[in-house]
């Protein structure tokens, strides 16, 4: 947060461009442009709420699979938002799932069949 307050005002004293601002930081100039579009756009510049299923909260995201084996990933999102009352995306519930180690295989003419597999390990080229 310090540096964010530190990088707006030197903004709003006028002590350099975006890209000047970006090198006196030490951040990328994409940041600094970010920043100063959430302070006009929200009157601060605090970070937003975090997204997704956290690390924390992966079990009981298991489980909620685990209840609805069948579900879309739709229905899966929709479960979640109204367990825990926050917004979440199809992207961050794929994520979640790969994150758990659970793949979601089709079957011809069926449902999906929800497999728990251990994550798989990348084989080093060489």
């Amino acid at each position: 947060m310090e540096l964010r307050r530190r990088l707006v005002e030197a903004y709003e004293r006028k002590e350099g461009t975006y890209f000047e601002l970006a090198q006196r930081f030490g951040v990328g100039e994409a940041t600094v442009y970010r920043l100063l579009k959430r302070k006009r756009e929200h009157g601060n510049i605090k970070p937003s709420a975090p997204t997704g299923v956290s690390d924390e909260e992966l079990p009981e995201f298991v489980g909620l699979v685990n209840e609805l084996p069948n579900a879309t990933l739709e229905q899966l999102k929709d479960a979640w938002i109204s367990r825990t009352r926050r917004q979440l995306s199809r992207s961050s519930i794929v994520r979640a799932l790969r994150r758990a180690g659970i793949t979601r295989k089709k079957t011809i003419g069926g449902p999906s069949e929800v497999v728990a597999e251990a994550p798989k390990t990348r084989r080093k080229a060489g």
